[in-house]
């Protein structure tokens, strides 16, 4: 899955700008002299890892969330979702701005370049950076009404260095009936789990302080949260009588490695 991932990033970037689009160049400042750092928002994922982790270029973040009819996000889910990230991330401030009902993309399924031109219409904030250690570094969340044509059974998915996507239909049919996980649960783990990504789990953006990878940038640990099935319908069942996962400790050492807590 996080090959696919991996792929619609370069062929995004190559596209719409013939070349990968590295996480930061340069431009003049206010005087003309100096270069100020300039970020793009259409890196691959994992390649902001850092500028996540750290407070040394950002110190605030905020997530812009845009939601399809029908799929607005679990409030509970997004302040598990803050919470994991206030214990991983050195950010005085983390800001969940209230979702944005946005109109039906009209279709059952989408690929990636579906969902990219979907962020382009109806994603309202991006990052600058101005002065080191004071702005805001923007992630930003779309939850769509369809499934991920490629593959029915994956929750979400993150697709360039500050977007995340999310499946609606695949995660409503898989949660808060009978035997199922709440919907709550759910959504907060897929939520984890991709931001994981993009702080550059697992060897995608954080290097490992020990081997621990498989599967494509995730952990061999079956009871972490960045191993592979969590992102998928396959991890439904464990989740129902089972607690949110948490980063073993390898994961959580290559972000301290990296920045972060």
């Amino acid at each position: 899955m996080n090959l696919i991932k991996r792929y619609f990033a370069f062929c995004v970037s190559l596209l719409l700008f013939g070349i990968i689009i590295n996480s930061c160049s340069t431009g003049p400042n206010d005087n003309g002299s100096q270069p100020l750092p300039v970020f793009s928002s259409t890196a691959a994922t994992g390649d902001s890892a850092h500028a996540y982790l750290s407070n040394n270029q950002f110190d605030q973040l905020n997530l812009e969330i845009d939601y399809m009819p029908g799929y607005k996000p679990d409030a509970d889910a997004l302040d598990s979702l803050k919470a994991f990230l206030h214990r991983r991330l050195h950010k005085s401030k983390i800001i969940i701005d209230s979702p944005t009902s946005i109109s039906s993309g009209g279709q059952d399924s989408y690929d990636g370049q579906d969902i990219y031109n979907l962020e382009q219409k109806n994603r309202d904030h991006y990052t600058t950076l101005q002065k080191a250690g004071s702005d805001t570094l923007w992630a930003y969340f779309i939850i769509v009404d369809g499934q991920y044509k490629s593959d029915n059974s994956v929750l979400g998915a993150a697709y360039l260095n500050t977007s995340m996507a999310f499946f609606g239909p695949t995660i409503f049919n898989n949660s808060g009936g009978s035997f199922q996980v709440s919907r709550t649960k759910l959504e907060g783990t897929v939520f984890m789990h991709e931001f994981g990504h993009n702080m550059g789990l697992v060897a995608d953006g954080t290097p490992m302080q020990q081997d621990h990878q498989a599967h494509g940038p995730h952990c061999d640990n079956k009871k972490c949260l960045m191993y592979y099935s969590v992102e998928t319908t396959d991890y439904t069942s464990i989740l129902v009588n089972s607690p949110i996962p948490n980063l073993d400790a390898n994961c959580i050492a290559d972000l301290q490695a990296n920045g972060g807590k």
